[in-house]
């Protein structure tokens, strides 16, 4: 008897181990299928489950990837009899969707070299992207396509691009969705040696200086940034500039209205790039170089990216306020363009970026 109860159990075991399997292996196909669909821009396909959370389901099964998340723009579930199709609305077309893979895979492969730091590699992107794109204020470019096609976008076009040019370049990154001052704003953390900072792109284009530029919760809140802080990693650290990375202190003595204004005039904003010199930007050790195609640094005052840039002998960007030809002419810390028809620490800047005395 004993025995019989024994082999009884064990069955139940064997049993119980067989049913429940196939459970869990329904869910994990039907993540991953749900998933690859998704994944692959795919418009209309048949699902196995018939639960009326079905949609929440395909959302949940969506936030595995925060671009994904983001473009779906419209789910429709319709069921008849036994065939269960789910119907997607997305941002952007799948080739809409492949040429942004082609076009900011070619970017970044240009911009972001085997030598860089992390840091580098953040900075750069976030330079590329203030430099590239402007604020939509029409509110009709909301997607990667958009912004890459007109150089102009919202700040989910910022906060999605950034996401995707961090990805190929290796960096851990997020986009946070939340609102500033009561508007529903985007944005992106990201991690640099293994610690999360908060990073808006939209707003560094927007005041023309890396104000929000790797910053603790803290601060964000301070500005008056609002998000489900349950959804995202913490952020409790600001990074500490060195100034071997050649950036301005926290504590600017221009106010914010004088920042927006120069900004405005010396930031670089031509989609087209257009330049007397052809090449491409790189950032070694904190500081910018811009290599011609020629494989030689430029030097001197150059045209470059429709703005004036001083370089260095060795081809290293200058910043600040600098004496050429007698006269005061100054530089953002920032984007290193010139400024021009401004007024910066008190000084009023002409049209050619000469102080007038």
């Amino acid at each position: 008897m004993k025995r019989f109860i024994k082999n009884l159990i064990f069955t139940i075991i064997i049993l119980s181990s067989l049913i429940g399997q196939p459970v869990f292996a329904v869910d994990y196909d039907l993540n991953t299928n749900v998933y690859n669909h998704l994944e692959n821009w795919d418009t209309e396909f048949e699902v196995s489950y018939y639960k009326s959370d079905v949609l929440d389901l395909i959302k949940d099964i969506a936030k595995k990837d925060d671009y994904l998340t983001r473009s779906l723009k419209k789910l429709v579930y319709e069921r008849k009899g036994d065939t269960a199709t789910v119907k997607v609305t997305y941002l952007t077309t799948k080739e809409q969707e492949e040429y942004i893979d082609a076009e900011l895979k070619k970017i970044v492969n240009s911009i972001i070299t085997n030598n860089m730091s992390e840091l580098d590699k953040i900075e750069t992107i976030n330079k590329y992207l203030v430099d590239r794109y402007e604020y939509d204020d029409s509110f009709v470019s909301n997607n990667v396509y958009s912004a890459l096609t007109t150089g102009k976008t919202t700040c989910q076009g910022y906060a999605m691009t950034t996401y995707k040019m961090l990805n190929l370049a290796g960096i851990e990154n997020r986009i946070i969705i939340g609102d500033l001052d009561g508007v529903a704003h985007g944005w992106n953390l990201v991690k640099l040696n293994g610690t999360w900072y908060q990073i808006d792109v939209t707003n560094n284009d927007a005041v023309g200086t890396n104000k929000y530029f790797l910053k603790n919760d803290a601060f964000l809140r301070s500005e008056g940034f609002v998000w489900e802080a349950n959804d995202y990693p913490k952020c409790d650290e600001n990074y500490e500039m060195t100034s071997d990375n050649q950036k301005i202190s926290n504590n600017t003595t221009q106010n914010t209205s004088n920042t927006k204004q120069a900004s405005n005039n010396y930031r670089q904003s031509s989609i087209n790039f257009k330049s007397y010199l052809d090449g491409t930007w790189y950032l070694n050790n904190g500081l910018w170089y811009f290599l011609k195609n020629t494989g030689e640094y430029a030097t001197g005052w150059n045209i470059i990216d429709t703005n004036w840039y001083c370089l260095e002998e060795n081809g290293a960007m200058r910043t600040g306020w600098i004496y050429y030809s007698g006269k005061w002419y100054y530089c953002s810390p920032i984007s290193g363009a010139m400024a021009t028809n401004t007024m910066i620490d008190g000084y009023d800047l002409d049209s050619n970026g000469a102080w007038i005395e």
